[in-house]
């Protein structure tokens, strides 16, 4: 008995999300038998099996929250996992070596070191490519609602498959069980699978009427931004006739004195305000795709309010990034405000974003001034790191994650010399 709820603690430990070490695998075997053991000792062991899930779900939500719809499903998989992988060992041993289950001279302690180690590596390979599958972050396993419908499926779909094969009075004739056993996966597979459809769809319209407003609202500040420059330069305009007939004067009276002090005192300052004024927004127009133009322009007018010294450097006409906006839109969201966050800790801010198009796809380098607090790069790649104080330090965890969901995109991240550097390469999928 203790022997078959380690067996099913290994299976669970072998397909759980996170690392499980040897306190938390203590804790789950010892919530397992206190879940299990009671009622299977007398004689009910479906009942017993009820616990085992209940407790399966249980530890899964408080172990970690914020992934705890990942935790149940692959828990439940786990159970599910252990008992085919069981039933699986014992026919293959039986047929393998028929006697050693018949006579128990036989060396049964050899029997079982077999049975476990074959246990371990079969449900050590399985879990390895459940989790593969699973929790890849691709496609639909992305929608955090994705987990709950799976989940709610798949634990309904285990206590069904309870009361019509283990409850007594509930199970008839074997083909009877094969019958309701086929029609019920069949049928919540297919409800499952529809409902995923469904919310997969709802989801993606979703995002984009929200990326669409976003970038709605970032082209009206970028228009609005492009209004304040135009007024500025018919004021500027005004002011250059006004200087000029004001240096005539000057001039025609052969006044050199004069000339040179009231272009110190009068003139010369004016440099400061039209540098001011110049928010080197102009190659932003060499990025086709409005979404990224719009949070683009956004973030760097902010970033020049701000008193960040902005450089931007787009040389070449850009049609397109090679994948979905929406997720770059949110990538370069992230990376710029931490940006912007990062260089205003500095005595002298500055942000420098390049993006050249080239044969293999589109480089985008996004640089800032830093000030280093001795954080190491890995660090700030962990999720709920943040340098911070109150903030989740979620955002390039989160960035990281949709970056791996694609396989023509590359991130470098260096720190060098107060400067801190992210590179994203694009590159074309048909290469």
């Amino acid at each position: 008995m203790l022997f078959s709820f380690f067996r099913l603690s290994l299976a669970i430990r072998n397909v759980w999300p996170q690392h499980m070490n040897f306190k938390a695998f203590s804790v789950l075997y010892i919530l397992l038998l206190v879940a299990g053991m009671p009622v299977t000792l007398l004689g009910y062991i479906p009942y017993g099996l009820f616990g085992i899930l209940a407790a399966v779900c249980i530890y899964g939500v408080i172990t970690c929250r914020d992934t705890a719809p990942q935790n149940v499903f692959m828990g439940m998989i786990g159970c599910v996992l252990a008992v085919v992988t069981e039933n699986l060992l014992t026919i293959f041993l039986d047929i393998l070596i028929p006697s050693a289950f018949s006579n128990l001279q036989r060396p049964f302690f050899g029997i079982n070191l077999i049975h476990i180690l074959l246990f371990y590596w079969i449900t050590l390979l399985c879990g390895k490519l459940l989790k593969k599958i699973f929790l890849s972050g691709k496609g639909i396993f992305r929608l955090p609602q994705t987990w709950y419908v799976i989940d709610a499926a798949l634990l309904l779909l285990i206590i069904i498959y309870l009361f019509d094969n283990l409850i007594p009075g509930q199970n008839g004739s074997i083909g009877r069980m094969i019958y309701n056993n086929a029609l019920h996966i069949l049928g919540y597979l297919l409800v499952m699978f529809f409902l995923l459809l469904a919310m997969r769809h709802s989801y993606r319209e979703q995002i984009q009427a929200e990326a669409k407003q976003k970038a709605l609202q970032d082209l009206q500040d970028y228009t609005r931004n492009l209004e304040a420059m135009y007024n500025s330069l018919r004021s500027f305009k005004h002011d250059y006739i006004n200087i000029l007939l004001s240096l005539s004067g000057y001039i025609d009276d052969c006044n050199m004195d004069g000339l040179k002090e009231f272009f110190d005192s009068k003139i010369f300052p004016t440099k400061n305000l039209i540098a001011k004024r110049d928010y080197k927004l102009n190659q932003l127009s060499n990025i086709d795709v409005l979404e990224i133009k719009s949070l683009l322009s956004a973030k760097m007018i902010y970033a020049h309010e701000s008193g960040i010294d902005v450089t931007i450097d787009i040389p070449d006409r850009v049609e397109s990034f090679l994948i979905d906006t929406v997720d770059l839109a949110r990538i370069l969201g992230i990376f710029l405000d931490n940006a912007i966050e990062a260089t205003l800790e500095t005595e002298q801010p500055q942000i420098g974003l390049n993006i050249v198009r080239n044969k293999a796809g589109v480089s985008i380098i996004i640089s800032n001034h830093f000030r280093d607090n001795g954080v190491m790069l890995h660090e700030l790649k962990q999720k709920g790191f943040s340098t911070k104080v109150g903030h989740q330090g979620i955002g390039l965890c989160n960035a990281q994650k949709i970056i791996s969901s694609y396989d023509n995109v590359l991130l470098e991240t260096t720190m060098q010399r107060n400067c801190f550097m992210q590179h994203i390469e694009l590159t074309d999928r048909k290469e």
